[in-house]
């Protein structure tokens, strides 16, 4: 019990880091920025194909009400009314059984139950991989990551453990090799709950049958949680996929390089 305290210390300390390398590359939450109702397409997402390979930008589908605040660094304000459709990019990772997901967030307080972040699986929600804020009760704001092959019901689901706060920004690595694990803020989240599955899994996009719709910025769980699809609010950033795990040493110094492209 010491330790996870001193985890959730740390975090939050490494959290204010994260607000102001994200606040200075986001130029303010009062920064102009390309305001959108319609589709149109944006870089989004960022492929490392190799660990000294090219780095592919892939567009993504404005579709509903989303603000690029710096499209450059990938910045994207979600408002609960639109999201980045990807799905273009399923070719790319679509089959990948191991790799690694990062990402910059911060989520804004509403009444939903859960705001999902990134989605990947079909378009009824029955095959899906998931990562959200949110989950049963009133209160619960802890950080979810889900994998549902098939049958609406989880193989593999953890969550961070604690509740986020709204407002402040979160960097997740989410990876998959002989197992899972994943890091928040440069730290390994040793801490983590299952609620389905362990940590010895090993399950990526490409267990996941039917893939139709890659969103960020929508999604669904289980239907018992979330029968419908439902919409992000808050920000997001710098979403990245690399087809390789990234180690702990790797993972450092991602998030050292976020630090200094904020900085620039």
């Amino acid at each position: 019990m010491k330790f996870k305290w001193f985890a959730v210390v740390v975090l939050v300390i490494d959290v204010i880091a994260i607000a102001m390398l994200v606040g200075a590359y986001m130029g303010g939450d009062d920064r102009a920025g390309v305001h959108s109702t319609a589709e149109t397409a944006v870089p989004a997402l960022a492929l490392y194909t190799t660990p000294t390979g090219p780095v592919k930008l892939i567009d993504g589908e404005i579709v509903g009400d989303v603000e690029a605040r710096n499209a450059s660094v990938r910045v994207f304000h979600f408002n609960g009314s639109g999201y980045i459709d990807l799905s273009n990019a399923l070719d790319g990772i679509g089959e990948l059984r191991e790799g690694s997901i990062s990402m910059v967030f911060r989520y804004e307080e509403t009444g939903q139950n859960v705001l999902p972040i990134l989605y990947i699986g079909d378009k009824e929600g029955k095959s899906l991989f998931v990562i959200e804020i949110g989950h049963r009760g009133e209160h619960n704001r802890k950080l979810y990551v889900t994998w549902i092959p098939e049958g609406d019901k989880p193989a593999l689901c953890f969550d961070s453990g604690f509740n986020l706060k709204p407002g402040r920004w979160y960097h997740l690595v989410v990876v998959s090799e002989d197992g899972n694990t994943a890091y928040l803020n440069g730290r390994e989240m040793t801490w983590r709950h299952y609620n389905f599955g362990n940590e010895s899994m090993r399950l990526f996009f490409g267990d996941i049958p039917g893939k139709e719709l890659f969103a960020l910025g929508y999604g669904k769980t289980a239907d018992s949680i979330t029968p419908d699809f439902l919409y992000f609010h808050g920000d997001i950033a710098d979403l990245r996929v690399y087809p390789w795990p990234l180690s702990t040493g790797e993972v450092r110094e991602l998030l050292e390089e976020i630090r200094a492209s904020a900085r620039s």
